[in-house]
């Protein structure tokens, strides 16, 4: 089957050979193996490092049989800001270009967001008769009121509301809808006042399986320039230092602890960056290592005993398992999550981790991890097999791979 997928943001396969594919580039991968042409549609403009891949439209070869078609725009320096909005704008016309330009798909995966496109992918939809499926990763356009002053809400709802309705025009003319927890899928049918129908259905943000081992026995080698060693009781977040997560409270916590016997490695870039590393620029048990590769990031989870989510109280992860989730998972770390909702249900569930609701609850239970050796390895054990179940990529995006052949049969 030739399938179109039309999604921006995410890292590329292309970027490096150390990158960190997540939903999108894991599934093209697959379907590419089962066969499959895919033609995935993104920008040049790299999301997380706010550069430019091209200087212009430019199209590249991907795994057998697959193609990426990187679109030019302008880019933005602010994830909320006008620039970000002509950026999907001129995606959107660059999608309609060049949609016109080629063979029909047998069938077309977009994401929700940004709607300025999926408007364009049910235009081309509907006037060449693909069928289309939306497949909602955030609670867009409600997350406009998380990353926007409060002072701005009311101009947000006229916004949002404009938005809204854009959207269930373009879910009412979907084949199908899909989502990364069910709570996703139930939001779009919510707001396209849409009866759950055959193939509305999730699929969870994955993971790939990785040698754990292999990982641990390069430990040194990636991070004994900081100080660290496989010795070490290692808790770990790995994200980025901006509006989505509660890095206050994780703040708090790390300045309670008294045991000198754990050391917290925290991962990423933005906003908040520079004032972390200020603080802690002389704290030999708090590691800031900036934004780290593919391989590093692996031999730091493989080897750490507890990884932390640090999630701001949102509608939006109450309802989420986020990539970070099926990461930590798939490194057999008991998680620490900030938030109720899908991630803290499935930790009690499955026995491998806690929600925390204050920093001193999260001082308690890294100390519970610390004291209780039994505990720590009984969680990590049970993470790695709810991954197994539920999170490894191979697995969830074999299962959807099969769900676009079927739907674009239907």
């Amino acid at each position: 089957m030739n399938i179109w997928i039309i999604s921006d943001g995410e890292p590329l396969p292309t970027d490096s050979d150390n990158v960190r594919l997540r939903r999108m580039g894991n599934l093209t991968r697959i379907l590419d193996q089962r066969g499959h042409k895919v033609i995935w549609f993104t920008s040049n403009f790299d999301h997380y490092n706010k550069k430019f891949r091209t200087e212009s439209d430019e199209v590249k070869n991907l795994y057998n049989k697959s193609k990426l078609l990187l679109l030019s725009t302008k880019g933005y320096k602010k994830n909320v800001s006008l620039e970000r909005y002509m950026h999907f704008k001129t995606f959107g016309q660059k999608f309609k270009h060049y949609a016109n330009n080629l063979s029909k798909p047998d069938l077309i995966l977009c994401t929700m967001s940004p709607i300025e496109v999926a408007l364009n992918v049910k235009e081309y939809s509907k006037e060449n008769k693909v069928p289309f499926i939306i497949d909602i990763r955030d609670l867009w356009p409600e997350i406009y009121y998380e990353v926007t002053p409060k002072i701005s809400h009311p101009l947000i709802n006229l916004l949002v509301d404009k938005s809204k309705r854009s959207l269930s025009r373009v879910l009412n003319s979907s084949n199908a809808v899909t989502g990364v927890t069910k709570g996703f899928v139930n939001y779009g049918l919510k707001i396209s006042n849409l009866t759950p129908r055959k193939y509305d259905i999730p699929f969870h943000t994955a993971y790939p399986k990785f040698d754990l081992y292999y990982y641990k026995n390069r430990f040194e080698e990636f991070w004994g320039d900081y100080g660290l060693s496989r010795e070490d009781f290692i808790v770990t977040f790995v994200g980025n230092f901006g509006k989505q997560f509660d890095l206050e409270t994780l703040e708090e916590a790390i300045d309670k602890i008294q045991n000198l016997n754990i050391k917290f490695v925290l991962c990423g870039t933005g906003e908040k960056y520079d004032y972390f590393i200020d603080k802690y620029k002389d704290n030999k048990h708090v590691i800031i290592p900036g934004w780290v590769g593919k391989d590093e990031i692996a031999s730091l989870i493989a080897t750490s005993n507890i990884g932390i989510a640090p999630y701001k109280d949102s509608m939006n992860f109450r309802l989420n398992a986020p990539n970070k989730f099926g990461e930590y998972l798939s490194a057999s770390l008991p998680i620490l999550v900030s938030v109720s909702g899908v991630m803290s249900e499935l930790l009690l569930e499955n026995n491998c981790g806690y929600q925390y609701k204050s920093s001193n609850d999260l001082v308690n239970l890294i100390n519970k991890y610390y004291e209780t050796k039994k505990l720590q390895q009984e969680h990590a054990q049970n993470a790695r097999d709810l991954f197994e179940k539920s999170f490894n990529a191979e697995k969830v995006y074999k299962d959807f791979s099969e769900y676009l052949e079927t739907v674009a049969k239907f």
